[in-house]
């Protein structure tokens, strides 16, 4: 039964992850709250394109979205790059600046954008005297 499970889950990854013959991934975090990630990622049925991809294993105490979200917690420093990451370490920025009153915040879109021609912010990383 477990053989046939690591089988399935082997080609459902093949399936999202492969494209034109090679890895449509950077990387790859398993995450679970039992041995089975290692089983598969250890696995001669886990593809060797995919094996090379495998960034780290987690353990998780919760699965569906609480396990999703606490194996992105687990694996920050190897998502360092990842925008999700990134979006959300920008968003922390801008209400420490907020809560700090700094003054570095734009509120006004057309500020906002004034300051995007003019190359004194970039996107919206705009954190800046008004």
């Amino acid at each position: 039964k477990r053989h046939n499970y690591v089988r399935k889950v082997a080609e459902t990854a093949v399936s999202l992850f492969i494209a034109n013959d090679k890895p449509n991934v950077t990387g790859l975090i398993l995450a679970g709250s039992a041995d089975f990630k290692s089983e598969l990622s250890g696995s001669d049925m886990f593809d060797p394109r995919l094996q090379t991809k495998v960034l780290k294993l987690v353990d998780v105490s919760y699965g569906g979205e609480n396990g999703f979200n606490q194996a992105i917690e687990l694996s920050q420093e190897c998502l360092a790059n990842v925008k999700f990451i990134q979006e959300k370490k920008l968003i922390g920025k801008y209400f420490d600046e907020i809560s700090q009153d700094t003054g570095k915040v734009l509120f006004r879109s057309r500020r906002h954008n004034e300051g995007t021609r003019y190359g004194s912010c970039r996107n919206s990383d705009c954190l800046g005297k008004p």
